[in-house]
């Protein structure tokens, strides 16, 4: 009787989880949802659909692509140009190499790499 009622009482606290994650909570101030989304769209003045709201998003992603092509949001460093970093060594090739710390291995994850130029097993500072 008791393992019977254990498994009801289980079964019915799993249900009300599974409800409560799966549906958004109503709001408790009287408003409904399509209320409070009608507002949300409402509220910026520059709107997609408007005129001032495309040339808004046209500009923008012109001073992003400009950005861009300037350098200033690329993540990383770019590869040297290894011409006659070699000594006459052909390929000279850039790669990254490790970084030698001094504090040996550390907790972080994270090992600093910097850029050299490569021909065959020789390395050079570029």
């Amino acid at each position: 009787m008791k393992g019977t009622f254990f498994c009801i009482l289980l079964a019915l606290q799993i249900v009300s989880f599974v409800a409560a994650a799966r549906g958004p909570f109503l709001p408790t101030d009287g408003t409904s949802l399509l209320a409070q989304e009608k507002l949300q769209k409402s509220s910026s003045p520059f709107t997609i659909e408007s005129k001032e709201g495309l040339m808004n998003i046209k500009a923008m992603l012109e001073t992003r692509k400009e950005a861009y092509d300037k350098g200033v949001s690329k993540i990383g460093s770019s590869p040297p140009n290894c011409e006659n970093k070699c000594y006459g060594c052909v390929p000279c090739e850039a790669i990254q190499v490790p970084s030698k710390s001094h504090l040996g291995i550390q907790y972080a994850n994270y090992e600093p790499e910097s850029w050299k130029c490569k021909c065959g097993i020789s390395f050079y500072s570029p």
